[in-house]
């Protein structure tokens, strides 16, 4: 059986660069033999986070909310393609992120960082390892870092 993997994007800039990169990761899995998908925030819609998926009665989370869980729950691992803003992470993907706890626990993630510049998301990469391992998730150690996004892929 294939491994589970969601890859998450969490840009909601009109004009996201770094989707490509998102779009390849998912690409390069499938051909690779896994059963990936994009978790695209903007696409899923979540509400800034005013109550986590837990604190909702059983049965009464919002239908994307609820449909999210099980697919969190499902997955072998994740990767978290990440753009930087002014040297932290983006809001979209921390919000998605954030209406979760116990759905991530104990499972591989790992991060894929990219920026305008040349560093490649490098600060994002770095406060996105400390959020996820802080939320359950076993951080792989090794990253990547993708600079001039713009000018990478096509």
């Amino acid at each position: 059986m294939a491994d589970r993997i969601l890859v998450f994007y969490g840009s909601y800039r009109s004009d996201r660069a770094g989707i490509r990169l998102a779009d390849y990761i998912v690409k390069t899995l499938k051909n690779r033999g896994a059963d990936a998908e994009l978790i695209d925030a903007k696409a899923v819609g979540l509400p800034m986070l005013d109550r986590m998926y837990k604190e909702y009665p059983e049965g009464e989370a919002p239908a994307p909310m609820e449909a999210l869980a099980v697919k969190i729950r499902e997955a072998d691992g994740f990767i978290f393609v990440t753009g930087e803003y002014n040297w932290g992470m983006q809001p979209g993907l921390k919000n998605l992120t954030d209406h979760f706890l116990e759905e991530w626990f104990w499972r591989p993630a790992g991060i894929v960082s990219y920026s305008a510049g040349r560093l490649g998301g490098a600060h994002a990469n770095l406060a996105w390892h400390g959020t996820l391992a802080e939320m359950g998730m076993v951080v792989i150690s090794s990253t990547v870092a993708v600079g001039q996004i713009a000018n990478t892929l096509d």
